[in-house]
């Protein structure tokens, strides 16, 4: 029977598994990974793993779980400069923080980001999208000329889905043909024109309601 970590031990044998697990995948794959690996890198035998964890994919589910709530904290830890910020700013705000997590410890959650599909993650990244979305629309009420925008959600979810996986696909790729600078500046560019073409066609359909008889 598997052991919930209740007792303080628990927790930091629980964490020891977690942290070992990102380590055994930058280094060996997923497929390359086994629980003994995964075991002799926590400093464990292999039977204390499976108190904890019956297999090496409720591992894998362990470690999505710790990063979607590394995001998360991320996001929260951002608010108050994002609330003081105009829409460019903000972005690149939150651009280059999602990028320095994902490349933070030996880049170990990008190298993870690969096997996102294989480890059925989508779960954890709409707990994110909901994160992000929470957080602009935070934005959004500190900023009440947004407020103007029409269907608010879709044109969060088009921002975020736009911003976040382009940011993802640079960084796995060896050599991508623009610099992250340049691709970040893109995006916000075409993020913010994006916004402002909806401002403007919400300020046109209010103005034609105003003048219709």
């Amino acid at each position: 029977m598997v052991r919930k970590p209740q007792q303080s031990r628990s927790k930091i044998t629980v964490d020891a598994i977690i942290e070992a697990g990102f380590i055994c995948m930058v280094e060996r794959g997923m497929e390359g990974t086994t629980t003994r690996h995964i075991a002799e890198t926590a400093g464990i035998s292999v039977g204390s793993l499976y108190e904890y964890f019956k297999n090496k994919e409720a591992i894998y589910a362990a470690m999505g779980r710790y990063y979607t709530d590394e995001v998360l904290m991320m996001l929260k830890s951002l608010a108050p400069s994002l609330m003081a910020a105009d829409l460019q700013q903000a972005l690149e705000i939150i651009f280059y923080e999602f990028s320095s997590l994902l490349q933070r410890d030996n880049q170990r959650y990008l190298k993870c980001m690969r096997y996102v599909g294989a480890m059925e993650y989508e779960q954890y990244v709409d707990k994110m999208e909901q994160g992000l979305m929470e957080l602009i629309m935070r934005y959004v009420m500190h900023h009440p000329q947004y407020l103007q925008l029409p269907n608010i959600p879709t044109i969060i979810y088009v921002c975020i889905n736009s911003g976040i996986f382009p940011i993802i696909r640079h960084l796995i790729l060896p050599n991508p043909n623009i610099s992250f600078d340049d691709m970040i500046k893109g995006v916000t560019r075409m993020i913010i024109s994006y916004v402002n073409a909806e401002l403007a066609e919400s300020a046109k359909n209010n103005a034609q309601q105003k003048t219709t008889p």
